[in-house]
């Protein structure tokens, strides 16, 4: 085990960072409307944010993603895309497939 302060200060720092906004969340949750406004518009921002990271990685891809053509990509992607559709919207099974086609393209070599 390392002696260093500053690992150890920014351990503390990370996990004190995490653990406030779940304890307020789940103090504040109880609260809170799943039909609000607010709540509605939040849940629309995070889909956005999904959604333009996808894109992004998609179309503008860095690092060893950028080693894959295009339509290989294209091809991992709509695999996900189907997934998420089939299993009923599941965000995570939706994420298996696509990245578990990603890496099957990667691991044949295309």
């Amino acid at each position: 085990m390392t002696d260093d302060p500053a690992l150890w200060s920014a351990i503390v720092i990370g996990a004190l960072g995490t653990f406030v906004w779940r304890f307020l969340g789940v103090t504040i949750a109880s609260r809170v409307r799943a039909d609000s406004p607010l709540f509605v518009w939040i849940g629309c921002v995070a889909y956005a944010m999904v959604a333009g990271l996808m894109a992004r990685v998609l179309l503008m891809p860095g690092g060893d993603i950028d080693l894959v053509s295009m339509g290989w990509r294209a091809a991992a992607f709509l695999v996900g895309f189907v997934t998420w559709f089939l299993t009923r919207k599941s965000v995570p099974l939706g994420l298996l497939g696509g990245v578990g086609a990603y890496a099957g393209i990667v691991a044949a070599g295309l």
